[in-house]
């Protein structure tokens, strides 16, 4: 219909000829092609960070590679032939992808969204996280929470559990203020999908754990291990244990159970009634205890075989390892005497 029309308008001219009408043809496509490549892709919306420096076809290429526009080159051309592109600001932006390429130009106009620098330590729970998070001003803890806990969402994010504890992986993210509760949480399980990449989970199989008894154990090696060089260790005791049918009495478990972090457990803790309490119950929790992080992670795949079946803290962050349970009776008397010299 262009190339119609402008052979009708080359027609009339006096220096008409094919040359000119060639040209008009090309420019024709060219408006034509223009126009199909500013229709806008469909996308999802997404956040996409601008980095200080990058110029208008820097910022188009990236946007072609997240499926916001359908050629990063043409943005770029927009933003220049409208002389927009040293308005561009550096940050993050929130792109739709059901906008033309031109209407995507004039979002990058507008002020970049705030963000939050947050770093999530290993080893929190869902519960400590969505604290953390609250504080930072990225989303509201309890909203964060409900979602973390919606089953639905985790059938949605592929998770074989009733809530994502264990799988908000400990990282430092650069979060939007105000963000949705369920983004951050696709996220964070999107990270850990990349940390536990195909190679590490075929480790599985070898020792006889689905992915979810592999993040809870590696959530009680997180919790009870403080020394990098002894997780794998701790991870070992472990599976020997599970091998074994001997419980694992892991105080990190009791304390989840109990809710509350204690120096030292009581014979009463202990019996708390929980399928979390591995005091009371044999094999592993139900679910994850925190949220471990890679070292942990690690430790639990690759585990150092031994014949130790029992450890207590000497109070310093390394543990006393016993084969047999009279060693480890004789290793708890060793740390309180110890405990008691130093208190006086």
């Amino acid at each position: 219909m262009v190339a119609s029309l402008l052979r009708r308008l080359l027609s009339c001219h006096p220096l008409a000829g094919p040359g000119l009408l060639a040209l008009g043809l090309l420019a024709g496509l060219w408006v034509g092609w223009s126009w199909f490549l500013n229709r806008p892709t469909g996308h999802p919306s997404e956040r996409v960070t601008v980095e200080a420096g990058m110029n208008a076809r820097g910022i188009g290429l990236r946007l072609e590679e997240r499926g916001l526009v359908r050629s990063g080159n043409l943005f770029a051309v927009m933003a220049r032939l409208r002389g927009l592109e040293g308005r561009l600001q550096a940050g993050t932006y929130r792109l739709d992808g059901h906008r033309t390429t031109a209407g995507m130009v004039e979002d990058l106009l507008q002020s970049p969204i705030q963000t939050a620098r947050v770093t999530i330590p290993e080893g929190l729970s869902r519960h400590e996280v969505a604290g953390l998070l609250d504080r930072a001003g990225v989303v509201d803890s309890a909203a964060f929470v409900t979602a973390t806990g919606d089953s639905a969402l985790t059938r949605r994010l592929g998770i074989a559990a009733p809530t994502l504890e264990g799988y908000l992986f400990p990282e430092t993210y650069v979060l939007a203020q105000g963000s949705g509760a369920e983004e951050v949480a696709r996220t964070m399980v999107a990270q850990f999908g990349e940390v536990m990449a195909p190679h590490l989970r075929g480790r599985l199989p070898a020792l006889g754990l689905t992915l979810h008894q592999a993040v809870t154990l590696a959530s009680i090696v997180e919790r009870e291990a403080k020394v990098q060089a002894e997780r794998p260790v701790i991870a070992g005791v472990f599976l020997r244990r599970l091998r074994l049918a001997i419980k694992l009495e892991s105080c990190a478990t009791v304390e989840f159970a109990l809710g509350v972090h204690k120096d030292h457990l009581s014979n009463v803790d202990i019996q708390v009634e929980s399928l979390y309490n591995t005091y009371r119950y044999p094999g592993l929790p139900p679910g994850p205890i925190a949220n471990p992080g890679r070292a942990a992670l690690a430790a639990t795949l690759f585990p150092v075989e031994s014949e130790f079946l029992f450890f207590v803290a000497r109070g310093d962050g390394t543990h006393i390892f016993s084969h047999t349970r009279q060693e480890h009776e004789r290793a708890k008397q060793k740390v309180r005497q110890l405990a008691r010299r130093e208190a006086r």
